[in-house]
């Protein structure tokens, strides 16, 4: 009897192994050749679930998108809103050996996705899917008569959480940088209704 086997496991192990090519070598070393060697399979067997090289390098964005995402879900709800903020908001800094990879490829693939074109709608969903997180923490976090400035401060946020993912990749402390993500969410949630 035939052995059955599972294609979307098999293409998450072929796309983790992407991952650890790509950090190794860079993304000029993410070919068929390189990847079906990390994950142990045949070259064939790998175009079978990704044709081309674009598909793959997609398929990496998606599979950190979708993992961050199922980390969020799957926090415990917080009685204290800002407590919760911040806990959503950490899954998506790199603040431990999976996060850091996982963000690393977010801004390998990042500036690949500047010249490509199928690669840059797949980024754009994935920073999307930031987008909207920062605009439901902030709708839940600003007071009702500030939330006229609800867009202006989801992008702030957006910024905020984006520079400081950089600087932790580049040595930052993960605790100093939470103290500071946290510090911006309490001026949020303490923001002055006087102000413009």
């Amino acid at each position: 009897m035939p052995r059955l086997i599972d294609h979307e496991a098999r293409a998450t192990e072929i796309t983790e192994a992407a991952w650890r090519v790509l950090l190794r070598d860079g993304v000029a070393g993410v070919s068929v050749r390189n990847v079906a060697a990390e994950a142990g399979v045949a070259t064939a067997s790998l175009r079978r679930s990704f044709p081309t090289q674009a598909a793959l390098l997609a398929a990496c964005l998606t599979l950190m998108g979708e993992r961050v995402a199922a980390r969020i879900r799957a926090l415990p709800r917080a009685r204290d809103p800002l407590a919760q903020a911040l806990a959503a908001l950490a899954e998506t800094m790199p603040l431990d050996g999976e996060r850091s990879t996982e963000m690393s490829v977010y801004l390998a693939l990042g500036t690949v996705a500047l010249s490509d074109p199928v690669l840059q709608e797949t980024y754009a969903a994935i920073d999307r899917q930031l987008e909207n997180l920062c605009a439901g923490v902030v709708n839940e976090l600003l007071p009702k008569p500030r939330r006229r400035n609800l867009t202006r401060e989801a992008r702030h946020l957006h910024a905020l959480i984006d520079g400081l993912a950089l600087h932790v990749l580049h040595g930052m402390a993960g605790a100093q940088a939470l103290a500071v993500l946290r510090a911006h969410l309490k001026s949020l949630s303490q923001a002055s209704t006087c102000a413009p």
